[in-house]
């Protein structure tokens, strides 16, 4: 009997399985007909950190469309410099009757002006104009400054001109208005667009003059949050472009000291908050160090509230590499002298930055002291491996969660809400407080529609699930650690 060939450009739900797919769009035939979830088609790449300059580039096969290339590309700084590796696949074709992207005037926003976008087709004016109106927006947590959000304020000029930026921002219009409208065939809009961002970004980090440009970091970590918007459900090692970023920071600031422009303030605030929050899902030390230079949120010195209380939870997650180090070498799970200590100076820390909510904005007040109640909740887990039905967690989740209800659902600060909300939401075991958590998520999703959350309440669901299973409540049940092991990936908090 002749063995399954596995799919080189079927949906994802077969190639992981090995077995052929017949590429039906949206949903292929063997999902549909054993009513399995079908995963999609499209592009997988990831950062790796190169030990030599001198790699040669695997071409990609000529006589086999469907054939996986593998381009490896050196960054320009130094041999230890990360490599952008990225496994592309052919892409998606769209079914019969599916073709055209020349979408009417009723389906997508309103064009701009054409002469500011004169080199982009009609549906492309169109797509942009509805990143930069509608999705943008969404994105942002930052109150608007004179109507406009920081995404619009510090990545719309980028975007005029044809690049891996203006690439990636297409992509995502079309995957977020796909999901909005309903319209299929826009998830392969969406990929022609990446595919494109990926070449276009290859040739740019290639380029000396380009590779540590403020649209060249903006493009990656546009890419690092569609990835978590919008990624697969269960891919397993989600492309992570910080290492990207990161080596790009360091190479500008090791070139020009400070990046003190409002462009390079808000892009490198925006690795900060993704890598100290993916530091949280991953359970280890942040990639970078974020210390004085990271002062707010997107860089709006109105949130630097709370980024305060994240440079602490960038501490509690480095902490807690040496927690786990500690307790694997002891067998137990009381920490000792000087990490015992950290412990206690991390959770004084924490007590002094109380927030005066009558002299800042309501929402960002709510939101920072949210924040704080859900770092106590973190700490207490790595620092005494404690958490609910201990009366002392339990608190906090109370308090974070009445917070997190004081702010509108539709207010910015809300985009925000994801990682407090998950943690607090994790340790509850109170009907009505898990009731409000679901509900949360149900009504942040209908204003936003962005697919990663549904996936964290799907995980906080199962970390449900595990706690209900424990004798004592879950005590000694790790939320991050059940969806690692459970689910083989992080939880999308940023």
């Amino acid at each position: 009997m002749a063995g399954h060939t596995r799919s080189r450009t079927g949906c994802w739900t077969c190639r992981e399985a090995g077995y052929k797919c017949d590429e039906q769009k949206p949903s292929c035939g063997r999902c549909t007909r054993l009513k399995k979830e079908c995963k999609g088609y499209g592009v997988k790449l990831k950062w790796r950190i190169a030990t030599s300059a001198a790699v040669v580039p695997r071409k990609r096969f000529a006589k086999r469309s469907q054939s996986v290339g593998m381009v490896s590309v050196d960054s320009p700084a130094s041999a230890t410099s990360p490599l952008l590796v990225f496994s592309v696949f052919s892409a998606p074709t769209p079914a019969s009757g599916a073709s055209s992207y020349d979408h009417s005037e009723s389906t997508l926003s309103p064009t701009m002006n054409p002469s500011v976008y004169p080199d982009l087709s009609r549906t492309n004016q169109r797509l942009l104009h509805y990143w930069l109106e509608q999705l943008a927006p969404l994105i942002s947590a930052a109150p608007k400054d004179g109507g406009a959000s920081s995404f619009q304020i510090h990545l719309a000029s980028m975007t005029y001109t044809r690049g891996a930026l203006q690439s990636t921002v297409l992509s995502m219009a079309a995957a977020h208005f796909g999901l909005v409208s309903g319209d299929t065939t826009l998830r392969f809009e969406a990929y022609r667009h990446q595919h494109e961002a990926i070449h276009l970004l290859q040739e740019a980090i290639q380029d000396p003059n380009e590779a540590d440009s403020d649209p060249t970091l903006a493009t990656v970590m546009m890419m690092q949050i569609s990835a978590r918007l919008f990624g697969d459900e269960e891919e397993a090692h989600a492309a992570n472009h910080l290492t990207g970023a990161k080596a790009m920071i360091s190479r500008r600031r090791a070139r020009s000291g400070n990046m003190n422009s409002l462009s390079a303030d808000f892009l490198n605030s925006l690795y900060a908050y993704h890598d100290i929050l993916s530091s949280v899902s991953r359970g280890s030390s942040p990639l970078d160090a974020h210390g004085a230079e990271f002062t707010a949120i997107e860089g709006s010195a109105k949130m630097s509230s709370i980024a305060k209380i994240l440079q602490v939870v960038a501490r509690i997650s480095t902490f807690h590499e040496a927690a786990k180090a500690e307790r694997l070498l002891s067998q137990t799970s009381d920490l000792q002298g000087n990490n015992f200590n950290l412990g206690a100076e991390l959770q004084q820390t924490l007590m002094n930055l109380t927030s005066n909510l009558d002299t800042v904005i309501p929402d960002i007040g709510f939101t920072a002291e949210a924040y704080r109640h859900a770092a106590f909740i973190y700490l207490y887990r790595v620092w005494l491996d404690m958490g609910s039905p201990n009366p002392t967690t339990l608190k906090h989740v109370q308090e974070c969660l009445a917070y997190i209800g004081q702010v509108p659902v539709d207010s910015p600060l809300a985009s925000s809400h994801v990682w407090p909300l998950f943690t607090a939401g994790c340790e509850a075991i109170d009907a009505t407080q898990r009731k409000f958590v679901r509900l949360r998520f149900q009504a942040m999703y209908e204003s936003r529609k962005f697919p990663s959350l549904k996936r964290v309440l799907r995980d906080i669901e199962d970390v449900w699930a595990v706690k209900d299973a424990e004798q004592m409540g879950g005590l000694k049940v790790d939320c991050i650690q059940v969806i690692l092991r459970r689910r083989g990936r992080e939880v999308d908090l940023a």
